[in-house]
């Protein structure tokens, strides 16, 4: 059974015309659940609408900005926790260093150069070999196998910018 109409007549308190007055009699005499809504909303609507008490407003403003300003305090109470904790967490964890650097500035500073020198070292030496290798490996493959590489990377980038295309697309207007 279709209830829809009649639910919709029902709960939005429309006006309804004598036909669909007519339909709607006929169906509350057959379904109980159309019936029981028809029921609550003559009960809710013969009920008196309480006023709030004098000052209710104000009253709740007061106790509105109360809230407020214990939430801000909170907030505010919370914030500066975090931040102290966070201090002496990094605090303790760094102390180690902080004694080094105090005991023996030269020495930590010594130290960080020489990484600093190794690392820069390092990354020289892997750009040299990769230099060499550019340098070299073409020689040893022959140049079908060049072609190749070329035309399969290329395919595959025809492919992606094939999927982002597709996959990417904005639909625009309306569809019907």
């Amino acid at each position: 059974m279709d209830h829809r109409p009649f639910e919709d007549w029902l709960l939005d308190n429309q006006e309804l015309t004598a036909e669909q007055q007519h339909q709607l009699n006929s169906h509350l005499r057959t379904c109980a659940s159309c019936a029981a809504i028809a029921e609550v909303n003559l009960a809710l609507s013969s009920v008196r609408e309480a006023a709030p008490l004098e000052g209710f407003a104000d009253r709740f403003q007061v106790r509105l900005a109360a809230r407020k300003q214990a939430q801000r305090r909170r907030n505010t109470l919370g914030f500066f926790i975090l931040v102290l904790s966070t201090v002496v967490a990094l605090g303790w964890l760094a102390w180690p260093v902080l004694k080094g650097i105090y005991l023996s500035p030269v020495n930590v500073l010594g130290s960080w150069m020489a990484s600093l020198t190794s690392v820069w070292v390092s990354v020289q030496a892997v750009m040299h070999t990769g230099a060499v290798l550019l340098k070299v490996i073409p020689g040893f493959i022959p140049a079908y196998v060049w072609i190749g590489l070329l035309v399969v990377g290329g395919g595959l980038g025809l492919v992606w910018v094939a999927s982002l295309i597709k996959f990417t697309k904005v639909p625009q207007g309306v569809k019907l």
